[in-house]
């Protein structure tokens, strides 16, 4: 139950950093605010890993750990296109593709072979979300295409996908707070090395401009949701994980995106967020 109660925790801060993340975007290039989101957490990580002082304790550690790093920096630049171009609650839905691309890629990477129950938990959680995104009476597919941002998404779906196992396997040579550190320097130094091989480094002056209060939410919610999820992958399988931050996530993109964007609350919303609660339910009992 402990486990269950940190990846609700990560969630809950996941949940709250798609907020920001949304409030912010436009006040600086994608990629800038990606940096920014990645470097910001850096001061706080590398305090946590040095009081955990545990470091690195295995050279295998290094293959799954570089891979997450790229497709971590990667998914950072996409999610904050997608809600530049579209509306909360209609492209943090599609991330809730990112438990049925978890569990799959767990099942080679982790030997982590769902139960049926565990299946039952995440399509309801996956159903709602595409009821979800079905809201304007259109066929799910085709809301895809319609909306700007949401081919971008679904491409934070697989990416964050695969990084979450590429971390589990990554961490039994390695701390939570080392590897949480670690992720965040190379994923950094990563779009910082796209930036400047592109000349856009002018760019990440532009964030500066942005509302402080955003850019301190930004870098909270980021530390307290990643270290508490490295946390649960420690006892959760990666697919468990994702779908309560999926779950979560969209259920606060409805609310949130109700009261900071104006964005409506329908009949259909209400039926979506009741499926995805009683797929976290099924989850939670599992």
């Amino acid at each position: 139950m402990i486990g269950f109660s940190l990846g609700l925790a990560a969630a809950l801060c996941w949940s709250g950093l798609d907020v920001v993340r949304k409030a912010i975007a436009g006040k600086a290039s994608p990629t800038a605010l990606a940096v920014f989101l990645l470097v910001g957490q850096l001061p706080f990580l590398g305090a946590w890993a040095t009081v955990d002082q545990t470091w690195i304790t295995d050279s295998r550690y290094w293959a799954p750990a570089v891979a997450s790093m790229t497709m971590n920096a990667l998914a950072n630049v996409l999610f904050m296109r997608s809600v530049q171009l579209s509306p909360l609650s209609r492209t943090v839905p599609l991330l809730s593709l990112t438990p049925v691309f978890s569990a799959l890629v767990a099942i080679p990477l982790l030997g982590e072979v769902p139960t049926v129950v565990h299946w039952v938990g995440i399509l309801l959680v996956v159903v709602g979300a595409l009821v979800l995104n079905s809201d304007r009476s259109e066929q799910w597919w085709r809301s895809i295409t319609h909306e700007q941002g949401a081919p971008h998404m679904v491409g934070v779906a697989v990416l964050w996908a695969f990084s979450t196992a590429l971390d589990k396997r990554a961490l039994p040579s390695a701390s939570p707070a080392s590897h949480a550190f670690l992720l965040a320097a190379g994923s950094g130094a990563i779009l910082v090395t796209w930036m400047l091989a592109r000349r856009e480094h002018a760019d990440l002056r532009e964030v500066w401009n942005a509302p402080k209060g955003l850019l301190v939410g930004l870098v909270g919610f980021a530390v307290t949701a990643i270290a508490l999820q490295m946390l649960a992958l420690q006892v959760l399988w990666v697919a468990v994980v994702e779908t309560l931050k999926r779950a979560i996530g969209v259920i606060g993109s409805v609310v949130m995106g109700r009261m900071f964007f104006g964005e409506p609350i329908t009949g259909r919303m209400l039926l979506a967020i009741a499926l995805m609660v009683a797929g976290t339910t099924v989850l939670a009992i599992a």
